[in-house]
Formats: structure tokens, sequence, C-alpha cells
């Protein structure tokens, strides 16, 4: 069994420390300290980030993101988008090293601006500005208040943390626009601000763990001419060597879904433990772990199922590699949130605290899904190129299947539908086409992962058009979570997540451990209640003055 760089690292106070009592700055603080953490455990190199190494891939496969979302978040920003970007053009410019390397050991925290406040998945439409000056240094600066960069964690957070950022801007030499070219330099020491940059933090994300993110504001921030990166020259097609600038957005899409996984196997593992430990009485007054029943062990074992590996092809068609981030993300991140709040709700009220790992990893999740555009918006888009025939994907290796099946039923129907509007514009379009383009995407994906469609997401298009019975599917499904369960153990240990699991529901002495730190009034002398207490009859009586009537006395006297 490979042992992963941080299963050591997870056994840490570092890592292990409660945050329940902890502010909102204390706990991005800690976020910023793991993320080096766990960047200096893997200890990538330039090569790792440019070719998109295993290593690279482990890091963001890696369990211990469950226990600190916050932390992923830092650590994609910081090796894939900023080092990533540093390091493609470090052949032309040498000079680029001394600093990759500080991003790379983490010296330095790496952002990421290129989205604004008015232009997200129409950020090719930004309206920051550098303009070339006669000396050859650049005047960046945001024009209005929608050209903001938005959501970038910018802010400082504390010495030693001092941060540098890619910052995307149109540049205008000359007067004359030359397109959107990516720069980086140093927006804050740790402490202060590079003179002529503004931060704003943004309020926390419901239920994550907190980031520090931000809107950034340039007020004719002067850069050095070596601050560009690539060359000043206009290119013959902007919107080409615009999409071949953020490049490494479309690894990001792969690179941050791929976090689906440990959140599939911890949700997993979380669900699987309690329910063994968990029991109830049933009505002949046998103590049975809820394991035992059906409607635990269907989700659980669904879930372990899709915590799988995920293939991208360096050799695609540069549009087809996006489309493959596209249909990986829609569904990967689909399917990690439906396991975590299945999964969390197979954990009764225990699945609703954070302590417990579940509803936060959910909710950083949902974060994801957001981030390098948000899982419907990239669905129309990648839909529509491919009803347009601009591209495909390779055809099914299993065309008889259900699941290709399926993805080529609905591919007819919407051709079909394609075939009634003028264009891709109309409003026949946007009735018929828009609205399932999920859908398309999610039966994509469900055919391509192959392993995630057994769940049958869509139900209904397998009873309407393969006669297949509702029943039918249930009694198919039975069969296989029935041959799989007794197995349940060999799974748990193969995922090796044991290690990343500060839930105290999964043993009970976790439990009693977490139980002991919770913050307590008053004492028993049984260590837990003595006594049973009436009502407090005078306003002036003190708790020590009233009479405790002890449970065997009250018992007697029923």
């Amino acid at each position: 069994m490979t042992r992963r760089p941080t299963q050591e690292l997870a056994q840490t106070v570092l890592f292990t420390q409660r945050v329940d009592g902890f502010s909102i700055s204390d706990r991005t603080k800690l976020s910023y300290e793991r993320a080096r953490a766990i960047g200096r455990a893997y200890a990538l190199t330039v090569e790792d980030v440019l070719f998109l190494s295993p290593k690279f891939w482990d890091l963001h496969t890696d369990p211990i993101a469950s226990i600190d979302g916050a932390a992923a978040t830092l650590l994609t920003l910081q090796y894939n988008l900023c080092a990533g970007t540093l390091a493609t053009y470090l052949p032309e410019q040498p000079s680029l090293a001394p600093l990759l390397q500080r991003v790379l050991d983490f010296e330095v925290s790496g952002q990421y601006c290129l989205t604004e406040i008015g232009h997200g998945l129409d950020v090719i439409h930004m309206e920051t500005i550098a303009t070339l000056l006669p000396d050859g240094c650049f005047d960046i600066h945001t024009p209005i208040e929608r050209a903001a960069k938005y959501m970038p964690p910018t802010s400082p957070v504390a010495p030693g943390f001092s941060c540098i950022s890619i910052v995307f801007a149109r540049t205008i030499v000359g007067g004359e626009d030359h397109g959107i070219k990516p720069f980086v330099f140093q927006l804050h020491d740790g402490q202060s601000m590079t003179p002529g940059v503004k931060i704003k933090v943004l309020p926390p994300r419901g239920g994550s763990r907190p980031v520090n993110h931000c809107l950034t504001y340039f007020d004719h921030v002067r850069i050095l001419p070596t601050a560009l990166l690539g060359s000043i020259k206009k290119p013959r097609d902007p919107r080409a060597s615009f999409f071949n600038n953020i490049y490494r957005v479309a690894v990001g899409t792969i690179a941050l879904s791929s976090l689906g996984v440990p959140s599939l196997q911890i949700a997993s593992y979380i669900a699987t433990r309690y329910s063994q430990r968990r029991h109830v009485i049933d009505a002949s007054g046998i103590s049975k772990p809820i394991i035992s029943f059906q409607t635990q062990k269907q989700p659980i074992l669904a879930m372990n199922k899709q915590a799988v590996a995920w293939f991208m092809d360096p050799a695609l068609d540069p549009r087809v590699r996006h489309a493959v981030a596209t249909v990986h993300k829609v569904a990967m991140i689909q399917t990690a949130q439906a396991a975590n709040f299945t999964l969390g709700d197979r954990c009764g009220a225990q699945g609703l605290f954070e302590a417990n790992q579940l509803p936060a990893m959910h909710s950083d999740m949902r974060g994801i899904a957001i981030a390098e555009g948000d899982l419907l918006g990239i669905s129309i888009r990648l839909a529509s190129e491919l009803l347009l025939g601009r591209y495909a994907f390779e055809p099914p290796r299993y065309p008889d299947s259900l699941l290709a099946r399926h993805e080529k039923g609905l591919f007819s129907e919407l051709r079909a539908s394609l075939a009634l509007a003028t264009s891709h514009r109309s409003e026949t379009y946007n009735r018929e086409i828009l609205p399932r383009s999920l859908p398309l995407i999610q039966a994509i994906g469900h055919r391509i992962s192959y392993d995630a469609a057994r769940a049958a997401q869509d139900e209904a298009w397998y009873v309407e058009r393969l006669g297949m019975t509702r029943t039918e599917l249930r009694e198919r499904e039975a069969r296989a979570i029935d041959a799989v369960f007794p197995h349940l153990e060999e799974y748990l240990t193969r995922m090796n997540v044991a290690a990343y699991i500060v839930a105290p529901i999964v043993s009970d002495e976790k439990w009693k451990q977490f139980v002991s730190g919770l913050q307590t009034f008053g004492e028993t002398s049984s260590g837990w209640s003595s006594g049973i207490f009436g009502p407090l009859l005078e306003s002036n009586a003190s708790p020590t003055s009233l009479q405790a009537a002890h449970h065997r006395s009250v018992r007697s006297m029923l």
C-alpha cells in the first residue's frame, strides 16, 4: 500500500487541534500554515507542475484536504495556477527561476488574479488595464468598480506570508489594445500592501473552512518591464492567445474536482465506521448496528465505488482536453456532493457538526463547484460546442452499454431540437437546448467514468427508452450491493484514509476525547447527572441551595 507524503503530518497537532474556539483570522492563518506544511511535504519541482507529474495529481487527491478545505484551496492556487503559470514562461524568461523556486518552496503565497466582479465566465472582456509607459514599465489600473479582481485571497494574514500574484490585464501599447496578458508582482509583504494596491476582505463563505477571499484594486501601480510574462506583441488571434495564457485554468478544472476523490473516500469511511458503531434496539430488545440496515449499506457502498482514478490524455486537441476537464468536473463534483449529502444524513444529527468533517467538506465542494466556472455555465458552453460539431470526444469503447446508449439518446434528442433552431442564439435554442445541457454533460461523464453511471442517475430514461422497470433496476442494484457488502472492510483498508479522520464519531475512544474537551458548566459526583431538580421558585435562590432528589429516589416514588 502506497504511503502518502502527508500520512504522518496529518497526525500532528497542526492538523488534529480543534478550531471551534478560534477566530476567523486565527483559522485563516492556521490554514496557511497547514498549506505550507503540505506543500513542503510534497516538495514539487518545476517539472512536476509543468508536466503534471503523478506527484502533482497525488497532491490534488490527498485525503488531508478533508481536514482543511481552505488549505486545499491555497495549495491549488499556489502550485497549479501560480507556479504552473510561471513554469510555462520559464524557458523564455529564465530570470523567473528564483521567484518560481520561492513559490514551490512556499516561501511566499502565490495567487492568481483573473476574474473580476463584472466578468466571470466572460472574463475575456475584463477591464483591468496595463498601460506600457515610455520607460518600459507598466501602469496597472482598475478603472471602474466592476473591474476589481474578485475572490483571490490577497490580504495579509501574518508575517512570513508575503504574497505575489499572477495578474491578468488588458495591455495597451501606444493607445492600441494588445490583448490580455499576464503579469507577476508582489501585492504585500505579509503586513503592508504594495503602494497602489488596495484590498477589501470579503466575509467568510457560509459553512466552509474560511479563506481570506478579497476584492483587489490597482490604483496606477507601477511595475517593472520584467513583470510581463510573455511577449508584448499584439497576437494575431487575441481569443486563442487569451485561452492559451489561461491554460492552467483548464488544468485547475480537473485538479480542483479531483478533490472529490478524497471527499468520497473520507465521507464513506466516516459514515461506515459510525454505522458500525451506532446501535439501535429493535422491538425484541436486540441491539443491532445500523450498518445492518439496507438504508445504510446502499449509499455507503455506492459512494465507495466512485473513488476511482480519472484519466487525462496530454495528446488530445486542447479544446477536447478542456472538454474532458469540464466533463470530469461535472461528474466528479455532483457525485461527491451527493455522497456528502446522503452520507451526512445517514449519520443523523452527528452529520451536521463541522467536527465530524462531513458538512464542512460539503460546503468546501460547493466552492469548488463554482471555481473555474460553475457547473451549469461550463456545461452549456461544452454542450453547444459538441452539438455544433466544433469537436468531439472519442467514440464509446462499449457502444452497446446502457451508458453509451443513454448518451447517444440524449445527443439524438438535442440534435433534433437543434434542427428546429435558426441559430445557437435563437429563442428556440435558448428554450430547448440550454436547459438540457447539464444532463447531457452528466451523461457523457457517466459513460466515460462508467463506474459512476452504475448509480443510474437518469433512471427515467432507462425505464422509458429501454423498457426496464424501476423494480428491475432496484433488484439489480440490491444484488450488486449484497455481493460487495462482505468486502466492506477490505475496501476501507484499501482506501488508506484512516490517518486523515478527525471526526470523533468513528470510534468510542475518539468520541470520549471529543466530549472531554467540550466547554462544560457544572459538576457532578458521578460524572453524569447527580439528580433531578425542581423548578426555581424564588428569584433570589441560588443553585447551591436547591436540594437534589437522586434518580433512585425519584423512581421509588413513581
